[in-house]
C-alpha cells in the first residue's frame, strides 16, 4: 500500500524544483513553510485526501481527481479575470 510521503514523493517529482517537500517531512506529515503557496496547497490537499485503505492504483486515481479538481476551480477564476479585463478595456474604449 502507497504511503503519504510516497506519494508526496511521486507528486514532488513533477512540481518545479522539488519544492512540495518543502511542506512535508520524512513521515509524510505537513511542514509549514513560506516561499510557495501553490506548492503548500497542493501538499495540504494531497495529505488530507489521503486514504490508507486505497490500494495504490485507487489511491493515485484519487490524487489525480483532487488536483483535477483544483485546476477546474483555478480555471474557473482565470476565465472570471478574462472577463473582468475584457469588460474593463471595452468600457475604457465606450468612454474615449
Amino acid at each position: 500500500m502507497l504511503k503519504t510521503k510516497e506519494l508526496l514523493d511521486i507528486a514532488n517529482k513533477g512540481y518545479p524544483d522539488g519544492f512540495l517537500a518543502m511542506y512535508y517531512d520524512k513521515n509524510g506529515k505537513f511542514c509549514e513553510s513560506t516561499g510557495d503557496s501553490l506548492a503548500r496547497f497542493i501538499v495540504v490537499e494531497l495529505i488530507e485526501t489521503f486514504d490508507p485503505k486505497l490500494t495504490d492504483e485507487e489511491q493515485l486515481d484519487s490524487a489525480v481527481r483532487t488536483l483535477e479538481r483544483a485546476k477546474q476551480d483555478v480555471q474557473d477564476v482565470i476565465n472570471s479575470l478574462q472577463q473582468a479585463l475584457v469588460d474593463a478595456v471595452i468600457s475604457k474604449a465606450n468612454k474615449t
